[in-house]
């Protein structure tokens, strides 16, 4: 499924309520994103979490913009080296935003997994 999110597109009061526990995101990207485009699959398997990340990546290749993606624990260190990587804020709920060639690098991974 791909939807689309934002002023004139789609409904801006669910825009603001799923962006409202992201903060100000300024400070990590140098710019206030305005716009979301989810791509999600609604199966589990490896090939299914790599086809989703590849559609992501083709897409911000035709609109621009940052990918957001949450990690594991584990998945910290190794997507903190890849290129493409903008940022990857720490915590319980750790977070990497990155641009397409970041999704490609990391669907290339062994054992690549996107959380649910």
């Amino acid at each position: 499924m791909v939807s689309l999110m934002g002023p004139d597109v789609g409904d801006k009061a669910t825009f603001d309520a799923e962006h409202v526990d992201q903060g100000g995101q300024q400070h990590l990207l140098g710019f206030t994103p305005t716009h979301a485009v989810n791509v999600i699959a609604f199966c589990s398997s490896a090939v299914d979490h790599v086809v989703t990340a590849v559609l992501t990546a083709a897409i911000m290749d035709l609109t621009g913009g940052v990918a957001n993606a949450e990690l594991a624990a584990d998945q910290v260190a190794i997507v903190a080296e890849l290129p493409g990587v903008i940022v990857v804020t720490p915590g319980s709920w750790p977070v990497a935003y990155g641009s397409a060639e970041f999704l490609r690098a990391w669907a290339e991974q062994p054992g690549f997994r996107l959380l649910k």
